[in-house]
């Protein structure tokens, strides 16, 4: 039998870095956006937040979204012990991350919204846009944040601005930009598992006032720290450890005072391991940990590895022409991955005893993207004259060329089956949006985005067969996405606004249960879920009060979906199908406040409740094999079990996120300080499935940051001590449904030391 195994082609780490050595010394930053001016603070003021939600630079108060924005030294510290963009999770109103694929492949939730699906060629209702580039699939949504300006979090549908697959929100990078001042820092720490992360950016004039530059680089590496006590194992005895490198420069160029051009340049390449999965480590009839759980062992006979590579030009050119600003974005995204990992969790034997059969079931899968192409093009066009009316509008274009690779395995470890899909997406937007202010204190806005997508799908074996196992599948859809919102300026320091707003998801196509032997008979069908349509409503307030020396935000909000995409995966059947549920609706309020009630101490806290329901009377799945449902049983077929899901909450839709931060500096001299900073994070339970089983409940996690340094603010030297989750909490983040009680689990308490120079 065939022992095939694709890998990706993954880039060298010295191909990796000429690429982007040559990319700096070529010629690219977007024009750089001046943020507005500032009106007088008193003493002690707290800085105002200034975000680009909109396109462009406006104080986060002004703005008619729910948006917060964490800074570059925050995302630092929260990564600090090598966390990825999952580190994000939970640290803002509404946001919630996890990951079946551990580094490869983010899921992201706002308000309760998102996708647990696992496949690579999943829709996600949460976008990702990193440096003005939107990355659709989830893997390109896995790029290390490092010399990050700062993230924005924007809650709520954002059809009109940022195109496509947005209903639930966006998550907006923006990096370090270049400019005219030189500028860097090099940082490197240290801390458990022999985890190394080193992190260094340079910036500044090639030619000033017409070519600036800035590149960083970023090298992360832990060893391996679980042990497999299976004797028997034929791969890896000790996993979890990874070694990733990143990098990214930029060039830009500035010919004439209206006209500049930025050329990026970006790579990662990750060598790892899958997501550890675990057998039968939560006790029956409970959610909890089984007794004698130990975080740092596991039993299992399969394979876990996993390989990435990405590699990415952006180049962006604004102009200034008359009343105009014109925008374009010209995008080309490539990645390639690997994953194989023994979803069972558990120890199969093999070789079987003498005198036995041994067991037979396939405890290994594997899931590759040889493939993944991804090209954009944006093309906006914004007033620039002073007065009332502002409007931006464009066109935005999108092609995806994807294949999906996927495999399982015997014991023994040779492929019985290998199918791989391929997909081909086009997508075509026309959009406008507008703001009038009515008086100086009342402002409207509105905007409108017409959307088109194809998509093309089929499934092929990689054995035998040279055509599709059933005809190829096309699916089209061509639907509005709007917003219309209100802003009152109660006083200068404090608004209050109304928005209406809608995004959509695309029809979506999957057809991992179509089988076939090597006779090319195939049996199986694809499964569809039509497009999905969500409509929003917020009202919330935004302000400095106390003498600006408190930020406030506060909204409540409901969210209607139609047709809400759903995956039924796994359970008893093995199986996996595309769904459409009905209705499904969203509520909610969220708050957030930054509080300095003395020089030297900042305060925040911030926290949402998220009420989600699936609203669909006859909309039933199947079960898992080894649990206890609470849902009603619908009825039983071919020995399986299916219940209704009606009023119960999305997967990973925890209803509490709370979280709360704190920074107290002491001076010990001219410019130098001893500081003390602490943050922390709530999220409570989570349903895994879209069934209530009491086992795949996750319980309530809390996350807590210490961090204890030293900064010489005139030679720019900081040194730190941080220890992350000070309670070593571990908690099942995530399962498998099919077999038995296998799960997942976030990583135990970590310890670290860290050196920063900035000059």
């Amino acid at each position: 039998m065939s022992t095939y195994a694709p890998q990706p082609s993954r880039l060298s780490l010295g191909a990796l870095r000429l690429a982007l050595c040559a990319g700096t010394c070529l010629a690219g930053h977007a024009h750089a956006q001046v943020a507005p001016a500032a009106p007088p603070a008193p003493p002690g003021a707290l800085e105002q937040v200034v975000v680009t939600a909109e396109h462009r630079p406006e104080y986060a108060k002004n703005v008619p979204i729910a948006v917060t924005s964490l800074s570059g030294r925050a995302i630092d510290n929260l990564t600090s012990d090598g966390e990825d963009i999952r580190a994000l999770s939970a640290q803002v109103p509404s946001l919630y991350a996890e990951s079946s694929f551990g580094r490869t492949y983010p899921r992201f939730y706002i308000r309760g919204l998102g996708n647990s699906d696992f496949t690579y060629n999943a829709q996600q209702p949460v976008s990702v846009v990193y440096d003005d580039v939107v990355e659709e699939n989830a893997v390109l949504k896995a790029f290390p944040l490092f010399d990050v300006q700062d993230v924005e979090v924007l809650r709520g549908p954002q059809g009109t601005l940022f195109g496509r697959n947005t209903p639930a929100g966006v998550v907006k990078i923006d990096s370090v930009k270049p400019s005219d001042d030189y500028s860097g820092f090099a940082d490197i720490n240290y801390g458990t598992f022999n985890t190394l992360n080193f992190t260094a950016a340079e910036g500044g004039p090639i030619v000033p006032g017409k070519l600036d530059f800035r590149i960083a680089v970023q090298e992360e590496r832990r060893d391996d720290w679980i042990t497999n006590l299976n004797p028997y194992a034929r791969y890896q005895k000790h996993l979890e450890g990874y070694s990733d490198f990143a990098a990214k420069g930029q060039i830009l160029f500035k010919p004439t005072d209206d006209l500049d051009m930025l050329l990026e340049v970006q790579g990662r390449d990750l060598d790892g391991t899958a997501r550890v999965f675990r057998a039968n480590i939560i006790q029956p009839g409970t959610n909890q940990l089984v007794p004698g759980f130990k975080v740092d062992e596991v039993n299992i006979n399969g394979d876990d590895t996993q390989q990435e590579g990405q590699f990415a030009t952006h180049f962006t050119i604004n102009d200034e022409i008359g009343p105009v600003r014109l925008t374009s974005i010209t995008a080309w995204e490539h990645a390639n991955t690997f994953s194989r990992g023994d979803v069972s969790g558990g120890n199969f034997v093999y070789p079987p005893p003498v005198g036995t059969a041994g067991p037979g079931f396939p405890d290994e899968t594997s899931d590759a993207i040889p493939s993944l192409n991804q090209l954009t093009q944006e093309l906006r066009v914004a007033t620039t004259a002073a007065g009332p009316y502002y409007n931006q509008g464009g066109v935005f274009f999108f092609r995806e060329n994807l294949r999906v690779d996927s495999l399982d395995y015997e014991t023994d470890g040779v492929a019985d089956i290998a199918l791989y899909q391929k997909q081909a997406t086009n997508s075509f937007g026309v959009f406008d949006s507008a703001t009038y202010k009515i008086l100086p204190t009342l402002t409207a806005g509105a905007g409108i985005r017409v959307s088109t997508d194809h998509k093309t799908y089929s499934v092929y074996c990689d054995f035998t067969c040279a055509a599709p196992l059933q005809p190829v599948v096309k699916t089209n859809y061509t639907g509005p996405s709007f917003n219309v919102d209100l802003d009152y300026a109660v006083t200068p320091q404090a608004n209050v606004y109304g928005r209406i707003s809608s995004g959509y998801l695309a029809p979506a196509l999957d057809g991992r249960n179509v089988e076939y032997d090597f006779g090319n008979r195939a049996a199986g069908a694809y499964t569809e879920a039509q497009a999905e349509t969500t409509t929003s409503y917020e009202i919330g307030v935004k302000g400095s009060f106390l003498q600006q020396r408190a930020n406030v935000s506060a909204d409540i909000y409901r969210w209607d979906t139609n047709d809400l995409q759903l995956t039924a995966v796994g359970g008893a059947t093995n199986s996996t199908q595309l769904l459409n549920a009905k209705n499904a609706i969203g509520q909610g309020a969220e708050g957030q406040v930054d509080v300095k009630p003395v020089d030297n101490l900042l305060l925040s806290a911030s926290g949402s409740y998220n009420f989600t329901e699936i609203l669909d009377p006859n909309l039933v799945v199947s079960s898992c094999a080894a649990c206890t449902i609470t849902n009603q049983l619908a009825y039983i077929k071919d020995g399986v079990k299916y219940y209704y899901i009606n009023h119960n909450p999305l997967p990973d839709a925890p209803r509490w996120v709370i979280d709360l931060r704190a920074r107290y500096t002491v001076p010990v001299a001219d410019q130098k300080d001893v500081y003390v900073s602490t943050d922390w994070s709530y999220r409570s339970d989570v349903n895994f499935f879209l069934y209530r089983a009491i086992e795949y409940k996750g319980m309530s996690l809390v996350q807590g940051g210490l961090r204890i340094g030293y900064e010489d603010h005139r030679n720019g030297l900081e040194v730190a001590a941080f220890v992350r989750n000070i309670l070593d909490q571990i908690r099942v983040t995530g399962a498998i449904d099919f077999d038995n009680l296998t799960g997942f689990v976030n990583d135990p308490r970590t310890f670290g030391v860290e050196a920063r120079v900035k000059f």
